[in-house]
């Protein structure tokens, strides 16, 4: 077979249909056995070579011997959340400081139109939390692009397509994600700035990466944080209204993030199930039910709050 490529631009032959490639956002290619799907934008060319078919990314690696291809006219495959802040800088300059993101999913992940909404305290250490002056400093281009299981980088402030706000390595904060159609899908908090946590040197990572909470460390741009917090300081997020938080919990909550039930399993029955807010206000307790816990939120504002039984504590999103 003379060998050629064709632009996606041009038009494609697929299952006997032609197939104008600009009007479509998704490519699923199917190859040894498995299916990828990826960011139509991100592909730059196919390559027929000797009865074998390539797709040629401009990022990451090319995907070799497919055996099909198909296009979606949407995104709505994208699983937004399995896109996570997985550190953020203040530390230095402004050419130092950044964001980094991470999918944690298997389908590429579009950028465009996700938002981080940064919202700090005042410049005096130890003022109220949670702070009340919310600025957009990043919305996501059509040229930024997630890759399945990678990290992106917005470093530097002001620079093309990066953030646009001071970012403050010493302020208690609450840094919000959030998907093209404004639903919060993480957020990076800071409640307390003083005492112990009276750092200003050190970045707020995820460790695990995009799973586990946060902790101070040195700041690695574009660089996986590991599995290992030993001897590492957690980012306080609440202040003085909840006490001795534990990261790990048996209480299992779904949907997360949440709209208006969520459910709570785990908890033996009659034992009180504490609704708090990240300022530690009790705002519920509710008696768990035998099997599991239906608890209605629909009337809370958009935010991140905790759900307490005991001494266990799981974190929420309502959406």
């Amino acid at each position: 077979m003379i060998k050629k490529s064709l632009l996606l631009g041009l038009a494609l032959l697929t299952a006997g249909q032609l197939l104008v490639a600009q009007s479509f956002k998704m490519i699923t290619l199917s190859a040894d056995g498995g299916e990828t799907s990826y960011v139509l934008s991100n592909v730059q060319k196919i390559v027929f070579d000797n009865n074998t078919m390539t797709v040629k990314m401009k990022t990451g690696e090319d995907a070799n011997n497919i055996t099909r291809v198909s296009f979606a006219q949407d995104l709505s495959e994208i699983d937004y959340s399995k896109l996570k802040l997985n550190e953020v800088s203040g530390v230095g300059n402004d050419p130092d400081k950044f964001y980094e993101l991470i999918n944690t999913g298997d389908i590429d992940i579009p950028l465009e139109g996700c938002q981080i909404i940064y919202n700090a305290a005042p410049i005096s250490t130890g003022d109220p939390f949670p702070p009340d002056r919310e600025q957009l400093t990043w919305t996501g281009t059509s040229t930024q692009i997630v890759q399945a299981g990678k990290l992106f980088s917005l470093i530097g402030r002001n620079n093309p397509g990066s953030f646009t706000t001071g970012l403050t390595a010493s302020r208690i904060l609450i840094i919000t994600l959030e998907d093209p159609s404004g639903n919060i899908i993480d957020q990076c908090i800071r409640a307390q700035d003083t005492g112990d946590y009276e750092i200003s040197d050190k970045s707020f990572s995820r460790i695990p990466d995009g799973t586990g909470p946060f902790y101070f460390t040195t700041p690695t741009p574009d660089e996986f944080n590991g599995t290992d917090a030993t001897g590492l300081l957690l980012v306080p997020q609440t202040q003085t209204g909840i006490k001795n938080l534990k990261v790990e919990s048996s209480i299992f909550v779904f949907p997360n993030p949440v709209k208006e039930y969520i459910t709570v399993k785990g908890v033996k029955k009659d034992a009180k199930i504490n609704l708090y807010d990240l300022t530690g206000g009790l705002l519920q307790s509710i008696p768990a039910e035998e099997n599991s816990t239906n608890i209605d939120v629909s009337s809370l504002r958009q935010g991140t709050y905790l759900l307490q039984v005991g001494e266990q504590t799981v974190k929420f999103v309502k959406q």
